[in-house]
């Protein structure tokens, strides 16, 4: 994992405060995962109460120190009860300075655009703010992002963004749980998170705007601003019909879909003219290929698995990950025990784990590269295609 904006996490002198994170919610369980073990501290993520239910689930998630939020599709009769408790559960470790993560959308969705805020988020807030501990040690709640947008091939890296904390001084000493606190709330925290992360349009124009972004996102090697994302936003929707029909087309004659391929990025790459170079890359040859031989084939078969059972991308993510690390602990483990049985001693065995950790790490910088290469090899036939050249030129 790539951690952004620790610098807004700092704190010089005086106790830490308590934080809140709040995102959106692309991957289903691997984002509060990743988050979990990604920052500096113990996070307590609330959870969808329903997965509580699953045995195995369970066991992993409470590890994970997450609490249960029930919703109203869950049909629980007392389920603002319950949901009080695990409020003031959360509540409580916030006393303590504790971190607590949770999704003010109150639901997953695979695309890159924030929907509306419920304001269960926004109450838990304001409840926070009036308890004496919080208000002694104050209270940080900062928006944070997932980057999740690279589908084609196993990757090294996924990244975590952290943006400064909103503006909730002028609340008062003793802010109200009301309506218009509510709405101010969850209004300040929607406009933080949409600063960090990418806002794409929802509807029939998403998959075109997707396609855009990921391309610029090539081109660029960052995330477009917000500005440029709304600059093309507006002009896709006064040519709808035309851009939706070129978009089609594009698609038809056989360029990979923006949701299930990297191909739009590898062509902002090479509309850019910086295709990936593969020279430099060249040492490390011998140790992807030892990668590929012992494990680098978990996750080209787990990825095929999950794009094979499980329609949602992001769930793919949720079960995907878990699988291949299990899967390729479980063979470096066998590994290990075989060559300790072979030479009659564990430090052989040792340090064979310890090879194919280092050749893995060696191994992970071209596995990326060729998965860019093979996403320009897809893209490079449309370069010269009408749609391509109207809506991805840098012009």
């Amino acid at each position: 994992m790539e951690v952004e904006g620790l610098e807004h996490l700092r704190v010089e002198g005086g106790s830490r405060p308590a934080r809140l994170f709040f995102s959106g919610h692309q991957n289903g369980m691997a984002d509060p995962v990743f988050a979990c073990v990604s920052l500096p501290a113990q996070m307590h993520y609330f959870t969808r109460a329903d997965v509580f239910t699953q045995p195995v689930a369970r066991w992993f998630i409470l590890r994970m120190n997450m609490l249960p939020i029930y919703r109203p599709k869950d049909r629980i009769p007392d389920l603002p009860e319950r949901n009080q408790r695990t409020f003031a559960a959360a509540h409580q470790r916030l006393d303590r300075g504790a971190w607590c993560g949770i999704f003010p959308e109150a639901g997953h969705q695979p695309e890159r655009r924030t929907r509306r805020f419920k304001h269960g988020s926004s109450r838990f807030v304001l409840g926070a703010l009036s308890r004496p501990a919080v208000k002694e040690r104050g209270l940080q709640v900062l928006p944070m992002t997932f980057d999740f947008v690279r589908y084609d091939g196993y990757r090294s890296t996924a990244r975590l963004r952290v943006g400064a904390p909103i503006e909730l001084d002028d609340l008062g000493a003793e802010p109200q749980d009301s309506g218009p606190h509510r709405v101010l709330v969850s209004d300040r925290m929607k406009v933080a998170l949409n600063a960090l992360s990418v806002e794409l349009l929802e509807g029939p124009l998403y998959d075109a705007h997707l396609a855009i972004c990921r391309c610029i996102e090539g081109a660029g090697g960052t995330r477009p601003e917000p500005a440029v994302l709304a600059d093309v936003a507006d002009r896709l929707q006064a040519e709808e019909s035309e851009v939706i029909e070129g978009f089609t087309a594009l698609l038809d004659a056989g360029m990979p879909h923006p949701r299930q391929h990297d191909a739009f990025e590898g062509l902002g790459r090479l509309i850019a003219k910086r295709p990936t170079q593969l020279a430099h890359h060249a040492w490390r040859w011998p140790f992807w290929l030892l990668f590929r031989v012992t494990t680098g084939w978990w996750p080209r078969l787990v990825e095929k698995r999950m794009a094979n059972h499980i329609r949602s991308v992001g769930f793919r993510t949720t079960f995907g990950i878990p699988a291949t690390l299990l899967g390729v602990g479980a063979t470096w483990l066998l590994l290990g025990l075989a060559i300790s049985m072979w030479f009659r001693g564990f430090a052989f065995g040792l340090m064979l784990l310890v090879a194919l950790r280092l050749c893995q790490s060696m191994a992970m910088p071209l596995e990326d590269a060729l998965a860019d290469r093979k996403s320009e090899r897809a893209a490079s036939p449309f370069l010269d295609h009408k749609w391509v050249k109207q809506w991805c030129s840098p012009d």
